[in-house]
């Protein structure tokens, strides 16, 4: 695995790192406290990664729970989205883009994998971007854009939110959903356990969190462990006000095997109404362009 080593924090450029699992590769920013993986895969590892023959071939399997899913974020962004055109960054296999489309006047993509756009052509007649958002040169904006547990896989996210920022028109809606890996009440109690001796996620190290890996058995690759205080203080930093800090509940089961994820989802939902507190699994983030 082709790996790079970073000499300076990716969210505020500050060179206080320290790290916090050498076991794991993971390290901190001492200036912002964005938590990172340093060793980490090239970016050209991460598409050879994700554009693997099987990469997806759950999701196939899974296309009506996740529809179930994409319908729900649909209507969670609605009152929020700003009406116009949508660009939906690191799309997939285009699900998204297909139930968004009767809310948005024009509906785009871009995904690096190339598994990736042939099935969104394939299932959903598609075009997307093959490609980083950085690479996008379309000549025009976009009045929405969106990016569903992506930050967490990109090797810049200032600058991809710069960019983002860049494409989006005057009071342009961001929406980010990312996991809530480090502030977690899960992440909490692995870290309690492990300190303890008691070790119940094998891969995971002292801080709670893996150490990466692009087997065979590895479904997705984490870059970045955003914190809602290191996010929020970006996107501030970015010129963006933030319009709702929201869960985003990702749970693919169904039937009475839904109980258990449900009622921990709304008992953390809330813990945040009540105490402006995220100690869910994942955070979402709708935020308007100012400047």
């Amino acid at each position: 695995m082709e790996t790079e080593v970073l000499a300076h924090c990716t969210v505020c450029g500050s060179t206080a790192i320290a790290v916090v699992d050498r076991e794991c590769n993971i390290a901190r920013c001492c200036a912002c406290g964005y938590v990172f993986d340093n060793p980490r895969p090239t970016l050209d590892e991460l598409i050879r990664f994700y554009s693997r023959p099987f990469q997806y071939s759950s999701w196939l399997t899974e296309l009506e729970a996740r529809n179930r899913i994409w319908k729900r974020r649909v209507k969670k962004l609605w009152r929020t989205r700003k009406k116009g055109s949508l660009l939906d960054v690191g799309t997939g296999i285009g699900q998204f883009l297909s139930v968004a489309r009767p809310s948005y006047n024009e509906v785009y993509g871009t995904e690096v994998s190339s598994k990736a756009v042939k099935l969104a052509k394939e299932l959903f007649d598609l075009d997307l971007f093959q490609g980083t958002i950085e690479d996008l040169m379309l000549g025009r904006t976009f009045d929405n854009i969106t990016l569903f547990h992506v930050l967490e896989h990109v090797p810049n996210p200032r600058k991809t939110l710069e960019t983002c920022s860049t494409l989006l028109t005057h009071e342009g809606v961001l929406v980010i959903a990312v996991p809530n890996e480090v502030a977690s009440a899960r992440n909490f109690a692995h870290r309690i356990l492990a300190a303890a001796g008691i070790n119940k996620r094998p891969l995971a190290g002292k801080f709670g969190l893996p150490r990466i890996s692009l087997g065979s058995a590895s479904e997705e690759v984490h870059l970045s462990h955003f914190t809602p205080r290191v996010l929020r203080k970006l996107l501030y930093n970015l010129g963006f006000s933030i319009i709702e800090e929201d869960l985003d509940p990702v749970y693919l089961v169904t039937g009475i095997s839904r109980l258990k994820p449900e009622l921990y989802y709304y008992a953390c939902l809330a813990v945040l109404r009540l105490f402006k507190l995220n100690i869910y699994d994942t955070m979402l983030v709708v935020a308007r362009k100012e400047l």
